[in-house]
C-alpha cells in the first residue's frame, strides 16, 4: 500500500482531482446559471424606462400637482412576451384620483392592459400628489418691448395689447401667487415704424418665476407706436480760419435760415440752433457754397440736409501816401515863389485798387507839377498838374495850391 501511494501515478491522480475540485468551486455560479437557462431557455428580464404616467381625476373642478411625468418598469417573463411588450408599449400606467378628496395623498401607481404572464415592478410604486380646487380668474395684460430696439431718434408713442385681458386657470394657491401677467414683443432688428406682433402671455410670481397655469388666450397681439419728434431751429454760420491777406469780409448770409431736426425729444430740447461751418482761408472772392448740417447724437434727420452760404468779400485795398512834393515850372527868372498852402509844400494821395497793385505804389510814381508861366507878382491859386499810376484809383488831398510870387531881391 505504501508503495502504491508513493508511486508517481498516484500523485498524478490526486493532483487531477484537486484541480477539478478547485475549478468547480470557482465557476459554481456560472455553472448554475447555465443549468437554469438550459432548463428554461425562453425566460427574459428587462427594464422599460420613461413610461408616460396618466392620471384620472375631475379635471373640470380640480388641479393635481406632484405627479412625475414618467415611471420605469421592470418586467420578467417569457422572452416572446417581454420583447413585444417593451417595443409596443401598448399597456397603460396610471393613478386613479377619482375617489380622492382635496389635500395631499399618497396613491399607488397602477398598470393595465399588460400580460398576466409577466411579473411587473413599477418604480416608483407610490406617488405623493396634491389635489386642489381649480380656480379661473381674469387678469389685465401688461405689454412690454425692448426700448433699445428703437432706431436712433425714435420714441415710443404708445404700447397696446389686444385683447387686454386673459383668463388664467390653476390651483387656488397658484392663482394667489400671480403678481405679473406680461406679453413681451419679440422682434428682430430696429424699430422705426409702428409694429404689431404676436406675443406669448407669461404669468409670473413676485420673484418673476413662471407659474404652471392655463392661459386663455395663450398668445395676444402687441402693438408699439413710434414717432420721430421734430423741431424748427435757426441756422448759424460758424467761421473757421481767416481770409487771405488783403481780403476783408463784407457779409455772410445763409439760405434757408431755418431747418427741421428730428430725434429724441430730450435731445431736441437742448438744441437752440444748427451750425454751418465754413473755412474762410479758402475764400478769395465772392462765392456761394453748399454746406452740410451736422447732427449730434440722439438726432437722426435734418431737413434740408445742407444749406447755401453766400460770402461777400472785398479784395480792394486802400493806401495813403503822404508828403508828395510839388514841382513848379515856367516861372520867369526875375521872380521867386512861396507855397502858402499847403504849408509844407507837399500833398497827400489816397490809393484804392487791387491789394497787390496798391501795395507796390510809392511817392515816386507821382509827378505833381505847378504851371507858373506868365504869372505876375502876387498871390495865385494854381491847379496841380498831376500824373500818377494808371492801374489803381487815386485822389489828391487837394487839387490846387496857393502860392505867392514876388520879384527877386537883387539889391545884394
Amino acid at each position: 500500500m505504501d508503495k502504491f501511494m508513493e508511486s508517481k501515478w498516484f500523485m498524478r491522480v490526486v493532483g487531477l482531482l484537486l484541480a477539478f475540485i478547485l475549478y468547480l468551486s470557482v465557476n459554481f455560479d456560472d455553472i448554475q446559471k447555465t443549468a437554469n437557462n438550459s432548463s428554461n431557455p425562453q425566460t427574459s428580464f428587462d427594464t422599460i424606462q420613461n413610461v408616460p404616467l396618466e392620471v384620472f381625476y375631475d379635471s373640470e373642478n380640480l388641479v393635481v400637482s406632484g405627479l412625475p411625468e414618467t415611471v420605469n418598469l421592470t418586467v420578467d417573463g417569457p422572452k416572446a412576451i417581454v420583447q413585444p411588450t417593451k417595443t409596443l408599449k401598448d399597456f397603460q400606467v396610471y393613478v386613479d384620483l377619482n375617489d380622492v378628496g382635496i389635500g395631499e395623498h399618497q396613491v399607488p401607481v397602477e398598470i393595465d392592459n399588460i400580460s398576466d404572464k409577466l411579473k411587473v415592478k413599477i418604480n416608483p410604486e407610490f406617488v405623493t400628489v396634491t389635489v386642489q380646487e381649480k380656480v379661473t380668474e381674469e387678469f389685465t395684460i401688461e405689454p412690454e418691448f425692448n426700448s433699445g430696439l428703437l432706431s436712433n431718434g425714435f420714441e415710443a408713442e404708445g404700447l397696446s395689447v389686444n385683447p387686454k385681458t386673459v383668463k388664467v386657470t390653476g390651483a387656488k394657491d397658484q392663482i394667489d401667487q400671480i403678481a405679473y401677467v406680461k406679453a413681451t414683443l419679440d422682434i428682430e432688428g430696429e424699430i422705426n415704424e409702428n409694429v404689431t406682433r404676436e406675443a406669448k402671455v407669461q404669468v409670473l410670481d413676485r420673484e418673476y418665476n413662471k407659474l404652471n397655469v392655463q392661459i386663455e388666450p395663450e398668445y395676444v397681439d402687441v402693438t408699439v407706436s413710434v414717432v420721430n419728434p421734430s423741431k424748427e431751429v435757426p441756422i448759424a454760420v460758424k467761421e473757421k480760419g481767416s481770409l487771405p491777406e488783403g481780403t476783408t469780409l463784407e457779409s455772410i448770409s445763409v439760405e434757408p435760415e431755418t431747418a427741421n431736426v428730428f430725434g429724441r425729444q430730450e435731445v431736441l430740447d437742448t438744441i437752440e440752433e444748427l451750425t454751418a461751418e465754413i473755412d474762410l482761408s479758402k475764400i478769395t472772392k465772392d462765392t456761394t457754397i453748399s454746406v452740410p448740417l451736422s447732427l449730434k447724437e440722439g438726432l437722426n434727420k435734418v431737413a434740408p440736409e445742407e444749406v447755401k452760404v453766400k460770402i461777400d468779400v472785398n479784395t480792394k485795398a486802400e493806401k495813403k501816401l503822404s508828403g508828395i512834393e510839388l514841382t513848379p515850372e515856367g516861372l520867369a527868372e526875375e521872380y521867386e515863389y512861396t507855397i502858402l498852402t499847403p504849408e509844407d509844400g507837399a500833398v497827400d494821395a489816397t490809393l484804392k485798387g487791387e491789394n497787390g497793385a496798391v501795395e507796390k505804389i510809392t511817392k515816386e510814381d507821382f509827378t505833381l507839377a505847378l504851371d507858373l508861366a506868365g504869372l505876375e507878382p502876387g498871390e495865385h491859386e494854381v491847379a496841380i498838374d498831376a500824373v500818377g499810376p494808371e492801374n489803381v484809383d487815386w485822389t489828391l488831398s487837394q487839387d490846387t495850391v496857393k502860392i505867392q510870387i514876388k520879384e527877386k531881391n537883387t539889391s545884394a
